[in-house]
């Protein structure tokens, strides 16, 4: 009977993370009782469980489409939720599998890199940095040597589509590369990704 009638004194620190009580200085510390404490936490516990629901749905979705053959639109599908995860996700994937990469993958991709180097969380940037240090290494020449030569005279449709994918890849690769200095002064192992690529992308602006 007593431990059900026992009190929890809830810190500042505790109460932020409850997202429930709010202390202001000076004033007497609140209390909150123990079935109050545990509705809290079960409340914080299923929200948790809806967003990793949901992100597993939507994991599944994108599984479907890729399953269908068309690693593009599953690619399109993936970044277009606007959920970072999901897109960390897929580009570890496909880190893994360097064959199905392309010029036209690569137009996909670097904007949403663009967007993951604004991210908080650590993991994301290392994923970033992986992606971009993959696509510099394996199409960085030939995106360079499109810039240098574009299309004149007869018309070549191959040479032109080429050409504008080409385009894109590096006007993102020079925006990222301008934006990430920002992280140039991070320590330890994400400070020197993000410095590898910005020694490896200077050729691009």
């Amino acid at each position: 009977k007593q431990w059900y009638q026992r009190r929890v004194a809830i810190t500042a620190g505790a109460a932020n993370a409850l997202g429930k009580i709010s202390l202001l200085d000076n004033q007497p510390e609140q209390t909150v009782t123990e079935s109050d404490f545990l509705k809290t936490a079960a409340g914080g516990h299923r929200g948790i469980r809806d967003n990793l629901e949901a992100r597993l749905r939507n994991l599944q979705y994108v599984r479907t489409v890729w399953s269908k053959g068309d690693l593009k639109q599953a690619l399109e599908v993936a970044i277009g939720l606007n959920e970072q995860g999901i897109t960390v996700d897929i580009l570890q994937v496909i880190q893994s599998r360097p064959a199905i990469w392309d010029l036209h993958i690569c137009t996909i991709v670097l904007p949403a890199l663009r967007t993951l180097f604004h991210s908080k969380h650590e993991n994301h940037l290392f994923v970033a940095c992986s992606t971009l240090k993959h696509i510099i290494r394996s199409f960085g020449q030939l995106i360079k040597d499109n810039m240098n030569a574009p299309p004149v005279g007869n018309i070549d449709i191959t040479r032109e589509e080429r050409y504008k994918k080409c385009h894109l890849c590096h006007q993102q690769i020079a925006n990222i590369s301008r934006e990430i200095t920002r992280h140039s002064s991070a320590q330890g192992k994400l400070g020197s990704a993000i410095r590898e690529i910005i020694k490896l992308s200077e050729s691009f602006y």
